[in-house]
């Protein structure tokens, strides 16, 4: 068994928490290191947390050889209030971990990004994720999966009031919603990231949209 060493950004959001608890009961993982703003404290043989600066213009770090980055990084207008700051998060910030990971000559690289993400679209926040894909797609990486996914259920840190809406409706209705725009528990888009990352398609990039991501869940 090829065991992997796999690089988590975003270990603290909802996704990035799914991505550590399933890759710690994943057989194929050797190895999970956390890049952190604050230390967790998760305690597991598989984890090493490295206190990680995410404001800088470029990132290092030393002495770090692995096989995969899941990058589970994201933020809301709500809360960082500015468009700069919100572009900062959610497209400079992974565009930076891409290039490190080039530089740690980490071979597969997979990233959320949202469902309706074009970098020509007149909505900001899909015009931000849009950017992001593109910048990322054109760093030449070995092999990176996109994955867009719908609203979000799960349990966060903070209140969203149309996530919460959703996830109430569906809960009740769940086929009102076409599996395309159909809500998707976290833990499906970590199962999928993951999935994805450890065999990645035969495509240098590989786009996973919502409806299959549903698919992938059903099949894992």
């Amino acid at each position: 068994m090829n065991e992997k060493t796999v690089i988590v950004a975003g270990a603290s959001g909802l996704v990035g928490k799914e991505v550590v608890k399933q890759l710690i009961a994943d057989q194929c993982c050797k190895e999970i290191i956390l890049l952190v703003r604050n230390k967790l404290e998760i305690k597991h043989p598989k984890i090493k947390e490295i206190l990680f600066d995410f404001t800088k213009s470029e990132y290092e770090i030393e002495n770090v050889e692995a096989d995969n980055m899941i990058i589970c990084i994201g933020t809301t207008m709500k809360k960082v209030q500015t468009k700069e700051r919100f572009k900062e998060v959610d497209l400079n910030i992974p565009v930076k971990l891409a290039r490190l990971a080039i530089k740690l000559n980490v071979q597969n690289v997979a990233i959320i990004s949202a469902m309706g993400a074009n970098s020509k679209s007149s909505f900001f926040y899909n015009r931000v994720k849009g950017e992001m894909e593109t910048q990322l797609i054109s760093l030449n990486i070995n092999n990176l999966t996109i994955i867009r996914p719908s609203l979000l259920i799960g349990d966060r840190n903070e209140f969203r009031f149309g996530e919460r809406l959703a996830e109430k409706v569906y809960s009740i209705i769940p086929y009102i919603f076409p599996k395309k725009y159909r809500p998707i528990d976290a833990s499906n888009v970590a199962r999928a990231l993951i999935k994805a990352s450890f065999a990645p398609s035969d495509k240098q990039v590989n786009i996973i949209e919502n409806s299959d991501i549903h698919e992938l869940s059903l099949n894992s």
